[in-house]
């Protein structure tokens, strides 16, 4: 299979959507994000906050739509290296995607909280617990998974999507031709 898999990746309030949406249009690729996926998953439980693996339930639909989906896709989701990689690496191995790439949104911590914190969002995603009981770490740890090419993306400002396209068609093609 050819398809090729982009993971966007970083902080919470680092970007991942605005980045993952105008990413997969430029490459003309599906766009599948973690939390609306969750979102549609607790629209289906009355008592949402009893669910507490409503997390992986959710990534384990992304990667079985993003193996689904045919042609290439765009993921975007929080993958926290030293809670996540194993996971990561089983739903990447999973999409089974002939070309693959992990781009890394890189915001100063204390940005990311802010947009974080500034954010309204629905009490399933717990977003003051975690400030309060996660940040710290995940901010002290926050680092690509790395289980194929990173590229590290600036996005305190605009991206050129076009210029990151290019990379990543490049990087793809690397990844083919090695194959």
């Amino acid at each position: 299979m050819d398809k090729l898999l982009v993971l966007v990746n970083g902080l919470p309030g680092s970007g991942k959507s605005t980045l993952g949406v105008a990413l997969a249009r430029t490459l003309r690729a599906e766009f599948i994000s973690k939390d609306a996926v969750k979102e549609a998953l607790a629209g289906c439980v009355t008592e949402i906050d009893t669910v507490r693996e409503l997390g992986g339930i959710a990534m384990d639909t992304v990667w079985a739509l993003a193996r689904t989906v045919p042609r290439d896709v765009v993921v975007d989701s929080w993958w926290f290296r030293p809670r996540d990689l194993r996971f990561a690496r089983a739903g990447v191995e999973k999409v089974a995607p002939g070309r693959f790439v992990e781009i890394w949104c890189d915001v100063p911590a204390e940005v990311a909280r802010a947009r974080y914190a500034g954010r309204r969002r629905a009490a399933l995603y717990q977003d003051e617990r975690r400030l309060a009981e996660d940040w710290d770490t995940w901010a002290a740890r926050a680092a690509p998974l790395g289980l194929g090419p990173v590229l590290t993306v600036d996005t305190t400002r605009p991206v050129d999507h076009a210029e990151l396209a290019v990379w990543i068609g490049r990087t793809a093609a690397e990844q083919v031709s090695r194959a």
